[in-house]
């Protein structure tokens, strides 16, 4: 309510009055009516019905490394923006490492991507991501990362640093807490343990099952029980980023939106107006730590934080053309170059090393991840040993061939399906017209009713497990029908004879993919070693668990592979 307090002789207070109801009552006549949002910030504008209208993205998702619950206000408010033309989906949380954050950006499953690690920054603009704002708005432009030891510790300066202590450090993508400790420790020889959030790191740092740690400042500054040996150069926050998927339209609206954002969105899920950070001078100190990985394998103890001794040309047989057979097993970037471990005969591990520009251009490798798993044959590549690793370094398309037909598996065969058994078994014919039952690899569904007691049964437990079965069998016989072609990747043979397979159409769908997605399915990480698609059906059951769809919105269900169990202990009682 607007309250006006004036003289009854001051005629221009009227005017200004009447002035004033003009104005609002020309601004309620405009076309360009907002999108209401729900908020107890001050309104700020947003975009118009004719702005929504033009998003060409029917599914917006929202990367993250932090607990989802500072982005639900942001995700309700994308919802309210675009209405139910676009779904909007957060995918991440406080435990997601960064190494799973760098591959889903590379993968582009990310449409907003909240990475911020620097480097994870720099990983988003690599893979075509564009600026959409800052993070940490609240926070300096810079911070700094810190090398500390137990307070207690005779440990006084890097310089103490000796071939026999051991350092707690981040994963590769992590600024802070690899990179630029890397960077500040060249010339040193130490035990590495890695792969760490800094609250582990501190953690082993503190019960002195690691002597140093590499941290963020800011995560040790304050801690009484810590003492700081070592602050490095002033680093770059880290930034949001749009996916190159996305239309230069989108972008530019959702950019829009995303800055117009109540101020109580934008502080939940930190970030902000402002310049983009320049990463020029992190860059700089990536190339060496990236020189230094090329140099050493950090999976192997002690570790030299520098490059020695040109590597060693192992023997090889005269004009013999050397062949290397394996399967891939393993994959990382380091800089512009892909690192896969290679398991060969007799176990034999090999590296893998082919620059990014060459890996583009083999055929069947459309990515790093899809040739996980995938037979390989090496050729022309000699062996060099760097650090007790045997390397392959590829400098041609030609020298990695990834191969279809080996007898370990059966990728791109097709197999006739003859009956659909339940939510994840199927049996099919091979070529040669012979029976083959087929277990779902990757997932697992509930079970459906074997007998006239199972279906006549009273448990509620079994009626809601039985209920779930039959839907997800329902919902296979909709995708599969008997009498289609369908091709088997198989992975395993289970105890009860079953080839254990990834199951796709002739056009690729991935079934168990549909199955996750729409929450009639889930991930079986038991078995999930033997699943060379496992970053897909992850990625599917995290959608569903956030859309709360079937399984995930009934608190009755029991996972599957509980239900057998508590069934069979049932059985010996």
């Amino acid at each position: 309510m607007l309250f006006i307090m004036f003289h009854s002789k001051n005629i221009q207070i009227y005017i200004n009055f009447f002035t004033i109801i003009g104005v609002l009552a020309l601004f309620s006549c405009s076309s360009r009516e907002p999108i209401k949002v729900t908020s107890t910030a001050s309104p700020i504008s947003s975009i118009s019905k004719t702005e929504e209208q033009k998003l060409k993205a029917t599914t917006l998702t929202i990367g993250i490394l932090s607990p989802p619950k500072y982005y639900q206000g942001l995700a309700n408010y994308l919802k309210q923006q675009f209405g139910n033309k676009v779904q909007i989906v957060i995918d991440g949380d406080e435990k997601l490492s960064y190494e799973e954050a760098r591959k889903r950006m590379i993968n582009k499953e990310w449409d907003i991507a909240f990475p911020q690690s620097p480097m994870l920054s720099i990983a988003a603009k690599n893979n075509g991501y564009s600026y959409a704002a800052r993070m940490f708005p609240d926070s300096p432009p810079y911070y700094q990362a810190t090398l500390f030891t137990k307070a207690n510790s005779p440990i006084k300066s890097i310089s103490d640093l000796k071939p026999t202590h051991t350092i707690a450090m981040g994963d590769f993508n992590s600024a802070s807490s690899f990179y630029v400790a890397a960077y500040d420790l060249y010339g040193k020889t130490l035990k590495v343990n890695m792969g760490h959030k800094s609250s582990k790191i501190k953690e082993l740092v503190k019960t002195g099952k690691a002597d140093v740690g590499a941290a963020a400042y800011i995560a040790v500054k304050n801690d009484e029980n810590l003492r700081i040996i070592h602050l490095s150069k002033l680093i770059p926050g880290g930034n949001v980023y749009l996916s190159p998927k996305l239309s230069e339209s989108d972008r530019q609206i959702i950019t829009k939106i995303l800055l117009n954002a109540p101020a109580d969105i934008r502080k939940d899920a930190n970030y902000g107006a402002g310049q983009e950070h320049d990463y020029s001078q992190l860059l700089k100190i990536s190339e060496r730590t990236e020189k230094i990985l090329e140099c050493n394998p950090f999976a192997k103890n002690p570790v030299d934080f520098f490059c020695g001794n040109k590597p060693k040309i192992m023997p090889d047989t005269p004009g013999k053309i050397l062949e290397i057979l394996g399967k891939i097993n393993g994959w990382t970037k380091k800089g512009e170059f892909e690192s896969f471990k290679l398991l060969g005969d007799k176990n034999k591990v090999y590296e893998v090393i082919i620059p990014e520009k060459i890996f583009n251009q083999i055929p069947d490798a459309p990515n790093s991840i899809s040739i996980q798993g995938q037979n390989v044959k090496i050729i022309n590549v000699t062996p060099q040993e760097q650090g007790g690793i045997i390397q392959l370094k590829v400098t041609e398309p030609n020298q990695f061939i990834v191969l279809k037909d080996i007898s370990q598996s059966s990728t791109d065969s097709n197999y006739q399906v003859k009956q659909i058994d339940d939510g994840d078994t199927i049996t099919v014919n091979d070529t040669s017209n012979q029976e083959i039952r087929v277990r779902f690899a990757c997932i697992d569904t509930a079970e459906t009713p074997k007998s006239d007691a199972d279906k006549n049964t009273d448990n509620p437990a079994d009626k809601n497990q039985f209920l779930w079965g039959n839907r997800a069998k329902e919902r296979l016989e909709s995708i599969i029908k008997v009498g289609d072609q369908v091709k088997l990747n198989i992975v395993d043979t289970d105890r009860y004879g079953r080839k254990v397979a990834e199951v796709r159409l002739g056009d690729g769908t991935f079934v168990q993919q549909i199955l996750v997605k729409e929450g009639l399915a889930m991930v079986y990480r038991q078995y999930l070693k033997n699943c060379a698609s496992a970053d897909i059906v992850e990625q599917a059951e995290a959608e569903a668990k956030q859309q709360r769809l079937n399984i995930w919105a009934d608190s009755q269900f029991t996972a599957p592979w509980d239900w057998r169990s508590r069934k069979r202990a049932a059985k010996k009682s």
